[in-house]
């Protein structure tokens, strides 16, 4: 799916990850790919991971495992919004670091491509 190509965030490792949980969510929506893929990405803007919508990210354990796996991509992620935004990303809701790095990361990811395909 070509979305999914054009985000900024796209030469890290960790974008086929995401890709991969993007495309398996993208069924239960109607329509071509790509109006599933514009009604999955509006979903996850209006309630975020938060919401329990991202069924890898429920768990505190499964981020754990997740932020271990893709560390390194996640920090640098977080930088690049960190200097886009010029402050630091401040940790909502109390969460354990992974889980929060593992939301933030992926809605960035999603929005990105949401930016570069709809808007």
């Amino acid at each position: 799916m070509k979305a999914l190509e054009k985000s900024i965030y796209a030469h890290y490792d960790v974008r086929l990850a995401f890709n991969k949980i993007i495309l398996s969510d993208l069924e239960s929506y109607d329509g071509t790919k790509k109006e599933q893929l514009k009604s999955f990405l509006e979903d996850l803007q209006n309630g975020g991971c938060i919401s329990g919508m991202i069924s890898e990210f429920i768990y505190h354990a499964d981020c754990k495992k997740f932020y271990i796996q893709h560390l390194e991509d996640l920090e640098n992620i977080r930088e690049e919004i960190e200097d886009s935004l010029g402050e630091a990303v401040k940790i909502r809701n109390s969460l354990p670091h992974y889980t929060f790095m593992c939301w933030l990361c992926f809605e960035e990811y999603c929005f990105d491509i949401y930016r570069s395909s709809f808007e």
